[in-house]
This record gives C-alpha cells, structure tokens and sequence, in this order.
C-alpha cells in the first residue's frame, strides 16, 4: 500500500485543475514556479503536473499574498522550513543509524 505521503507527492494535476482548486491564474502559479516558491515536475510534452502538496502550497501563498505577506517574506519562511526538514531529517538518520549500532552490539554479544 501506498504511504499517505507518496500520494500527495504524485505529480498527477494538470495547471488547469490546479487553477481550479486555488482560484489563482496559470499566469500567478507559473510566477510563482519562477519564484522558486513551488516545482513542478513535467509529463509528456513538457505539460506542468502537479501535486496535491503544490496544491495546498499554492493556497498557502495565496492566503500569504492576500493578508499582505511580500514575496520575499514568503520565500524566507519556506526556505527556513526546509532548512529545519533538512536538520530534521539528518536528525532522523542519526537516531536510525544509533539503534542500528545498538542491535548489531547486542547480537555481537550473543
């Protein structure tokens, strides 16, 4: 079974959908994708595809835009959060590899 994450990940929705679901123009979400704000990946023929992660991306920034946030503002506040997923993902990795190590000790001592 697919993992809930993966889901959202897949890149599936056409822009037109997209644009649906945002209320924002193919104009806005192409800027936006231009901005380093979103990326999309590319189906066949070079058509944006997107995730219902880019989807809920792009509502935030339009929430963000709309009570005033800058574009820089914005940019800063994701690029910090990836910053923390990236440490938190090392973190995770770290913790992963300790008990790794634990469980080869205890069967060395047996």
């Amino acid at each position: 079974m697919i993992d809930e994450r993966l889901k959202k990940d897949l890149a599936i929705l056409p822009i037109s959908t997209v644009r649906a679901l945002t209320n924002l123009s193919d104009r806005q979400i192409r800027y936006y994708e231009s901005q380093d704000l979103l990326t999309t990946k590319r189906g066949k023929g070079g058509q944006r595809r997107f995730s219902l992660n880019d989807v809920e991306r792009l509502i935030e920034i339009r929430m963000m835009m709309e009570s005033g946030d800058s574009l820089k503002d914005i940019h800063n506040l994701y690029e910090t959060h990836r910053v923390s997923n990236r440490r938190n993902e090392k973190t995770e990795f770290v913790h992963s590899l300790e008990n790794e190590f634990l469980k080869i000790g205890r069967l060395e001592k047996h």
